[in-house]
């Protein structure tokens, strides 16, 4: 596995791992330094990290091109993980769903915390929009260790002003 270090201006620094030409996890960009390893990266790798931080600077994106499958194994995600990781990978760009409205599109309308914890433990934040999936009454929900306020600016960063 290949690790690619980058930047963006007022994100941070962050960290894309690649196993060949696949993504397999991102490291969202943070205050703090973190360090990759010093192989050359892929220029899938490269290319990618350009896209993500074109995003984070309100380039739009929906990364839909990007295939998940790897990093959903690597993860060892289940088939129904999986199914609410494709079913978060449908929200539009500028629209948010509730983990109910995730359950319904993964075709398990009583799943909503089934939703909730494969939008926790899903890979590649960003690539899969797991900051556009908030709670049922429209407050704005948990975003793992990296906390509202990233998940608060990434849905400005589309347009979306949660509570």
């Amino acid at each position: 596995m290949i690790a690619h270090r980058f930047e963006v201006a007022g994100w941070g620094a962050g960290v894309l791992h690649f196993d060949d030409d696949a993504p397999i996890d991102l490291e969202e960009p943070a205050e703090q330094p973190r360090t990759g390893t010093p192989e050359a990266p892929p220029a899938a790798a490269i290319r990618l990290a350009e896209r993500i931080a074109a995003f984070l600077q309100g380039e739009p994106d929906d990364f839909a091109d990007v295939p998940c499958e790897a990093a959903c194994a690597w993860f060892g995600l289940t088939d129904l993980d999986r199914r609410m990781v494709a079913a978060v990978r449908t929200i539009p760009r500028g629209e948010t769903a509730s983990y109910r409205e995730v359950a319904e599109l993964a075709g398990r309308p009583r799943a909503a915390r089934s939703a909730g914890a494969a939008c926790a433990r899903g890979p590649l934040s960003i690539i899969v929009p797991y900051h556009r999936v908030i709670r049922s009454d429209g407050t704005i929900g948990m975003y793992g260790e990296l906390g509202t306020e990233r998940k608060r600016r990434l849905l400005a960063l589309e347009g979306i002003h949660a509570r």
